[in-house]
């Protein structure tokens, strides 16, 4: 008789806990979904035509710069890839962005999509050494 009496508020308590299982997954799909039509952080329009300085003020500072006649290479540091810039010398003769691509952030890695790389964005952060 006691089991009785029971069942009916164990039941509705294994149904509640159920429900708040199933709220939280459901909420993070959600979350989930928004985030992978989030837009990209960056495109090449955000790069191609800007000057060192602009570049810079954008990314931080080059990981490395190389003078090559009027042109000039810059490799920055990103999220899953290293992004080259290279500026050429504008009609007015300011070095501005012409060609963008991506690299392997290490040897032996393979070339990754620019435009992925790009829309991942984001600079790798910092680590304390």
């Amino acid at each position: 008789m006691k089991l009785r009496q029971w069942t009916a508020p164990l039941v509705l308590l294994g149904l509640v806990g159920c429900a708040s299982l199933k709220a939280p997954m459901a909420a993070g799909s959600k979350n989930a979904a928004s985030a992978a039509s989030a837009k990209p952080q960056f495109t090449q329009a955000d790069f191609l035509g800007h000057s060192g300085a602009d570049l810079d003020a954008l990314l931080g500072s080059a990981q490395l710069i190389r003078k090559e006649g009027k042109g000039e290479f810059r490799r920055y540091a990103f999220a899953d890839c290293a992004v080259i810039i290279i500026l050429y010398p504008d009609e007015s003769g300011t070095a501005v962005a012409g060609y963008i691509d991506a690299a392997a952030k290490a040897a032996g890695e393979d070339k990754p999509n620019l435009d992925a790389c790009l829309a991942k964005g984001a600079p790798a952060p910092e680590r304390p050494k």
